[in-house]
């Protein structure tokens, strides 16, 4: 229950921040003019902090996305009075009404591929080329292409729902459908969950284009989101396992420090994994450890599964001892040792090198078995490790023993 109030909170934050943000404003709306000076300073600095963060742990896509907001607060305010041009401020808020968006879903399918490099230089190439193009078509004098930007584009009337103009308002649609899709694709990220939060606050805010307090709090609001986001997935990088989500071994040392004065440690080990890998490849190796993670991690009896590396895993049953915990880890081992493994893959030849070049492909069913040892603290074992060393050599008296069994 924990890990699900934990993981839930993760996800809604973001919301929870707008909705504070608004909070926020509805208190503030007649604030004296120097706080009101230094919320509208504020986000500048939470800008500057965000892709000071974004840099540090290379996270290119929140980096150019607080680019754009920061390029977007400064061109509503002050845009109109350093333009030098005819160009109005409702021209300023279309553009920027449309930019934004369009910019989110544009980065949203970028990978992480830094920002000092190659593909970084093209993404801040890409930023610089809209400015360009802006500038280019305000110095051309002609005003058809901010006709095109406010015209009606289908015949609904969406200035009902808000005064934006209709291309900006389907921009924003477009992108909101986007990132929800890209949540059943990949919903492991954060990401997407932030910038969902930083396109409905910038729609909140450009729906109401009222002054600028209200663009100084929830463009500092989508900020702070930007930054969670970045210290969330750091967090969720340092401390779980990429390939099966189960947590890390750096987590396991950390919450071995908090067990308290009764405890149980069972370490897992897949039987002949070796032996899977040299017959079948890592690729489908890597899919059997996935198969044995997503059964660990729904062991009963209070446990916490964590990767240990390779092959093997890390349960951790606090308060609890070796009789309270062996049912749970037998029924685990039955689970999985009853549970089909499908290979559709090319089974590795040992023959001529001929041979092997072709290979040959299967598609048949096997089956996974674990060994597990399990010790607990006592007059014997009072420290981490020493349950550790413990349940580690009760594993290898169950691989003796002829594995797919439980030892302690």
């Amino acid at each position: 229950m924990k890990i699900t109030i934990k993981a839930a909170l993760s996800k809604t934050m973001p919301f929870f921040l707008i909705a504070a943000a608004y909070f926020f404003y509805t208190k503030m709306k007649a604030m004296p003019n120097p706080q009101a000076e230094v919320i509208n300073i504020s986000a500048y600095v939470i800008f500057f902090v965000g892709a000071a963060l974004s840099w540090k742990f290379n996270r290119s896509r929140e980096f150019y996305i607080l680019i754009i907001l920061a390029i977007g607060i400064s061109a509503l305010t002050y845009g109109p009075e350093i333009s030098g041009t005819a160009l109005r401020k409702e021209d300023i808020y279309s553009i920027i009404s449309l930019v934004i968006p369009l910019n989110i879903a544009l980065f949203s399918f970028f990978k992480e591929r830094g920002i000092i490099s190659l593909w970084g230089g093209l993404r801040t190439a890409l930023i610089l080329a809209q400015g360009l193009l802006v500038y280019w078509q305000m110095e051309s004098g002609t005003g058809e292409w901010l006709e095109l930007l406010n015209k009606d584009w289908v015949p609904v009337n969406l200035h009902a729902a808000a005064p934006l103009p209709q291309l900006s308002v389907i921009a924003f649609i477009i992108t909101l459908i986007i990132l929800i899709t890209r949540l059943f694709i990949y919903p492991a990220s954060s990401q997407d969950i932030s910038f969902i939060g930083v396109l409905l606050a910038i729609f909140y805010v450009l729906h109401h284009n009222s002054s600028l307090l209200p663009y100084s709090i929830f463009f500092a609001a989508s900020g702070i989101v930007l930054i969670i986001s970045i210290i969330q997935d750091s967090y969720s990088m340092a401390f779980s396992d990429e390939l099966t989500g189960l947590p890390s071994r750096r987590a396991l040392k950390q919450d071995m420090m908090k067990l308290g004065f009764n405890y149980v440690i069972a370490m897992l080990d897949i039987d002949h994994f070796k032996k899977f890998n040299d017959t079948y490849g890592h690729d489908t190796g890597d899919e059997v450890l996935k198969l044995v993670a997503s059964s660990i991690r729904d062991v009963a009896g209070g446990g916490r599964a964590f990767r240990y590396g390779g092959e093997e895993f890390t349960i951790l049953f606090p308060g609890k001892s070796v009789n309270d915990v062996l049912p749970h880890l037998e029924e685990l081992r039955d689970r999985i040792s009853k549970r089909p493994f499908t290979i559709r893959a090319k089974v590795r030849s040992k023959s001529s090198p001929q041979k092997r070049s072709l290979g040959s492909k299967t598609s048949k069913q096997v089956y996974i078995t674990v060994s597990i040892g399990v010790s607990q603290k006592n007059e014997k074992y009072k420290t981490t490790d020493s349950v550790m060393k413990s349940a580690d050599i009760a594993l290898y008296r169950a691989k003796k023993k002829g594995r797919n069994r439980v030892s302690k």
